[in-house]
C-alpha cells in the first residue's frame, strides 16, 4: 500500500506498480481492493455536479455503494458544502478495511457510514433514503440501475458511469442487446449513442418506479461514459420523457442519419442516397446536456484547485457549447471521404455554417467531430 493524495482527501491505495499488464500498463482491477488514478479528472468533475446539486436538492444524502478504497465517497464528504450523510460501501472486506483506515486519515465533519454490503441489497434496503447516488461498477451498470431507482427519494440526482463500451458503442452489439435492451452502431458517433442508449435504458428502469430522469450532463473521458441524471417522481413525467425515445437510422454509404420518434415506431429503410439503412435504439433522443447546469458545474471546477483543471475545464467548455446541437454529430474525415476531397479545415466549415445561420459546435466526444442543425445536402456541398 501506499498513501496518496487526490483532491483534499489523503489515501491508502494498492500500489500499482503491482498490477502490470503484459503491455506494461498498470491495471487497477488486477488490485485486491479498486483504485484508479486514471478518472481523477472524472472524479473531480463528479465533486462539482454534487455542489452544484447542493441548489437543486439542499442537503445531499450520499451512497458510494461500489467504495473500492473509499475515494468517491470520502472526497463528496471533505469538498461538497451541504452533505448531510454519505454512505460509503463495498462487497469486499479488504475494502471495508481499507476505507475505515482512510476515513480514520480524513475525519470529514459529516456523518459518514462505511457499510460491507451486495449493492443491490444497499440500495433496496436504504429505500427512498438518497438523493444523490454514484453507481461505479467495473463493467456495466444495468444489473444496479433498478436497486438505484429505489432507493432515490422523491428527487435526487443519479449519477451512472459505464465501462462496457465495447456493448453500448457498437462493438459487441449482442452484449448491448442482452444488457441494455438496444441495438448499437460503430459509428463514427458510436460514443454519443452509446451515452443515448445508456439513458434510455435508464429511464426505461425508473418509469417501473414512476420515476422521470432528465439528463443534467454526459461525458466521456478515458473510454468511460459517465451520465448524471436529474429525477423525479411523476407517472406523468415518466410517460413524458418514454415518448422521447426512439431510435436513429444510419446510412454507412454517405453518413445520413435519420431519426425516428417512439419504441414501437415503424423504421425508414432506405436511404435518400439508395442504400440500406442501419437502426440504433430504442435510445434517448432529447438533450444529453442541461446547458445552465453544466455551467454551474463548469464554474465550481473554475474555483477550485483541481490537478487536471485545466483539461476539465476544456471538456465542460465543450459540454456548454454543444448543449444546444442537435441529437449525432458529424466528422469532418468522414464527410470528406464521401466527398471524395481531403478534409478542409474547420474554420471553413464553421465560416461557411455560421454565415448561412445553421448551429456550429465541435464535440467532446470526438476531435473531428462538429454538431449542425443544416440539412445534409447543404452540409456535403461544403465539401
Amino acid at each position: 500500500m501506499v498513501r496518496v493524495t487526490e483532491g483534499k482527501v489523503i489515501l491508502e491505495v494498492p500500489r500499482l506498480e503491482d498490477f502490470r499488464a503484459p503491455t506494461g500498463d498498470y491495471v487497477p482491477s488486477r488490485a485486491d481492493v479498486f483504485y484508479n488514478p486514471h478518472v481523477e479528472m472524472a472524479r473531480d468533475i463528479a465533486v462539482a455536479v454534487a455542489q452544484a446539486a447542493v441548489e437543486i436538492l439542499g442537503k445531499l444524502r450520499i451512497c458510494d455503494p461500489f467504495a473500492g478504497v473509499g475515494v468517491r465517497g470520502l472526497r463528496y464528504a471533505c469538498e461538497v458544502e451541504g452533505v448531510e450523510r454519505v454512505v460509503i460501501s463495498d462487497v469486499s472486506q479488504k475494502a471495508i478495511d481499507i476505507i475505515k483506515k482512510n476515513l480514520e486519515l480524513n475525519k470529514p465533519m459529516v456523518e459518514v457510514s462505511v457499510v460491507r454490503s451486495d449493492a443491490n441489497v444497499l440500495l433496496h434496503e436504504m429505500r427512498g433514503r438518497f438523493n444523490f447516488v454514484d453507481l461505479d461498477p467495473f463493467g456495466s451498470p444495468a444489473p444496479f440501475v433498478e436497486a438505484a431507482c429505489v432507493s432515490l427519494s422523491r428527487a435526487g440526482v443519479l449519477a451512472v458511469t459505464a465501462t462496457d463500451t465495447a456493448a453500448l458503442c457498437g462493438s459487441a452489439p449482442s452484449a448491448c442487446l442482452r444488457k441494455y435492451g438496444a441495438v448499437s452502431l460503430r459509428t463514427e458517433y458510436c460514443h454519443e449513442l452509446g451515452a443515448r442508449i445508456l439513458i434510455g435504458f435508464i429511464q426505461r428502469v425508473a418509469a417501473k418506479h414512476d420515476l422521470a430522469f432528465f439528463p443534467l450532463l454526459t461525458h466521456l473521458s478515458r473510454h468511460q461514459l459517465r451520465v448524471y441524471l436529474f429525477g423525479k417522481r411523476s407517472s406523468g413525467s415518466a410517460f413524458g420523457v418514454l415518448k422521447e425515445q426512439g431510435f436513429v437510422s444510419h446510412c454507412f454509404s454517405c453518413s445520413r442519419r435519420y431519426l425516428t420518434k417512439g419504441t414501437a415506431a415503424e423504421l425508414p429503410s432506405s436511404c435518400d442516397c439508395g442504400e440500406d439503412l442501419a437502426h440504433a435504439g430504442p435510445l434517448w433522443l432529447g438533450s444529453i446536456f442541461d446547458k445552465n447546469f453544466v455551467l454551474k458545474v463548469l464554474e465550481e471546477v473554475g474555483r477550485r484547485k483541481f490537478r487536471q483543471r485545466s483539461q476539465e475545464f476544456r471538456l465542460l467548455s465543450m459540454c456548454v457549447n454543444e448543449a444546444e446541437g442537435p441529437p449525432t454529430f458529424f466528422d469532418l474525415n468522414v464527410m470528406a471521404s464521401v466527398a471524395g476531397i481531403s478534409p478542409p479545415k474547420f474554420s471553413r466549415i464553421e465560416e461557411a455554417l455560421k454565415s448561412s445561420g445553421y448551429f456550429f459546435s465541435r464535440t467532446h466526444f470526438s476531435p473531428t467531430g462538429f454538431r449542425t442543425d443544416a440539412p445534409y445536402d447543404f452540409l456535403i456541398s461544403l465539401f
